[in-house]
């Protein structure tokens, strides 16, 4: 998955397909929550289209009675994701990454932002599902975890292995690895694109070794720029985000796979905010790049105020494999 940034891809001109799900289309009584498997009644909470890829279809949030999961209908199909996940999804941050101020914000991510609760650990072998290029990895690198990755964009693997990543174009149901082969391993703003998450997060249990600890990050469901921007809330992302997660989901989710939650935390992307005002004005993206990294750092402190408030958008959590005592909340 890409890594996070304030460079939104071009967007195209909506397409309009058979796909498409009118607001009174009923859903199927047969559709499952991907996080506990009860039937999903209908109730429906928000509806939106692909505003940043311009892809055809409508989409809708439902929330789950039974475990409180929100997750996107109708999901999609292997051979639909060519339509929503253009290459322009990937970008190529090579150049960018060498730079002096790209190179110290992801060093602050991991040493003093969401990522210290990982960084403070002894390193280790970690492993990054979805790890885009690999910057986030080889940030870790850097500070001496020896790093793999997984990546379904051969492009985006490519790079990432040419960066120094052991990394494998597939996911988790491919992944060479067996057995518990890492100390550490991390969904950075990935878990949320998976189409079965409990199934991958017994997958990663599965490789981590005894005391391991498992870090996510995903768009906070719960936080309050989603209840101010509803269906044009920027992280929001459908139809790609499959699942929509906030703590107590996220939790549930740990335990089912056997991990213990331990940590978490909340802040908001900078640039985020504007993203999501952009496309409550205009339906869509239409200022980006340098102005928007600029007016992303002026509103900074306002944002930071309202972060404490109420939830960040971006929810960073916890958990370990086994009865390890050595992280606490």
């Amino acid at each position: 998955m890409p890594t996070t940034s304030t460079e939104i891809p071009a967007v195209a001109p909506r397409a309009t397909t058979t796909t498409e799900m009118p607001a009174t289309a009923p859903l199927s009584a047969a559709t499952t929550c991907p996080g506990c498997g009860e039937p999903l009644d209908g109730r429906v909470l928000l509806r939106s289209h692909d505003r940043l890829m311009g892809g055809p279809g409508d989409f809708a949030v439902l929330v789950c009675d039974a475990c409180g999961l929100a997750s996107t209908r109708p999901r999609l199909r292997p051979e639909q994701f060519a339509d929503y996940y253009p290459q322009t999804y990937y970008p190529d941050t090579a150049g960018s990454f060498g730079g002096l101020a790209e190179r110290a914000r992801l060093q602050a991510i991991v040493r003093l932002g969401p990522y210290r609760t990982l960084s403070r650990r002894t390193p280790g072998r970690m492993l990054d599902v979805g790890c885009g290029s690999g910057e986030l990895a080889l940030t870790f690198a850097r500070h001496g975890w020896s790093v793999a990755g997984v990546e379904p964009s051969e492009a985006a693997a490519a790079r990432a292995a040419a960066g120094g990543v052991e990394a494998h174009c597939g996911t988790l149901d491919d992944a060479p690895w067996q057995g518990p082969t890492f100390d550490a391993i991390v969904f950075n703003h990935s878990l949320e694109h998976v189409p079965d998450p409990l199934a991958s997060l017994r997958q990663a249990a599965a490789l981590l070794r005894e005391g391991g600890m498992l870090a996510v990050a995903v768009p906070n469901f719960a936080c309050w720029q989603r209840r101010l921007f509803g269906a044009r809330w920027f992280q929001l992302d459908l139809p790609r985000h499959l699942q929509h997660l906030e703590t107590r989901t996220l939790a549930d989710l740990f335990e089912r796979a056997g991990l213990r939650p331990v940590a978490r935390t909340t802040a908001s992307m900078r640039p985020a905010l504007l993203l999501s005002l952009q496309y409550a004005a205009f339906g869509r993206v239409r200022w980006n790049g340098r102005g928007l990294r600029l007016a992303a750092w002026a509103v900074a402190p306002a944002l930071w105020v309202l972060d404490r408030l109420g939830a960040g958008d971006c929810l960073h959590m916890f958990a370990v494999r086994g009865d390890d005592r050595s992280t606490t909340r």
